[in-house]
């Protein structure tokens, strides 16, 4: 399977790590505004190419958005109007306004809402570790809204990375945050 990462910081970088060493991906390849963290990706192995949005796009099988929540809003128009057949998901840390947009947009059916409770107090490639999402789970937001295959791959992929899962029809993410003992 290729996966397309875009943004290769902590979060993104170390699902790469995850995705090739547990076998899921068998070509990683990364977007990122930022060349020198895609060179540093490059030089470490954690993506196997790096190229611009369109193309990684039409290379995936499967894209990881992995930006912060702002620049993520950019994105998605610019994303889901484009794929055909890509399964999107997205990992960051809030979600109304993104689900809000996504509902707006071509293929929504495609796109699956995740927020791993997974992270450090660091940022950028340098940060990026193995099996960060190892024993952590992850929420998938408004999973009825999204096509049955897709949430299916997410969530083996994110089985794959050794992550619990957590669907809500719904998504308060900062009231299951809030009151989690799995924090």
């Amino acid at each position: 399977m290729t996966v397309t990462i875009i943004g290769t910081g902590h979060i993104g970088g170390s699902m790469a790590i995850s995705l090739k060493e547990n076998g899921f991906a068998d070509h990683v390849i990364g977007v990122d505004a930022s060349r020198d963290s895609l060179d540093k990706a490059l030089r470490r192995r954690i993506i196997d190419e790096a190229c611009e949005l369109d193309e990684g796009l039409a290379k995936a099988d499967l894209v990881i958005v992995a930006t912060p929540v702002d620049v993520a809003l950019e994105l998605m128009p610019q994303i889901l109007p484009q794929i055909k057949s890509q399964v999107v998901m997205d990992v960051g840390s809030t979600k109304q306004r993104l689900l809000d947009l996504v509902g707006s947009l071509p293929n929504r059916p495609q796109f699956v809402a995740t927020h791993p409770m997974a992270g450090t107090e660091h940022s950028s490639i340098e940060a990026a570790i193995p099996r960060l999402f190892e024993g952590k789970y992850t929420v998938i937001c408004e999973a009825e809204k999204s096509n049955p295959e897709a949430v299916a791959l997410v969530e083996k992929m994110y089985h794959s990375a050794k992550s619990m899962m957590y669907t809500r029809l719904m998504c308060r993410i900062s009231r299951i945050s809030a009151r989690s003992p799995w924090r």
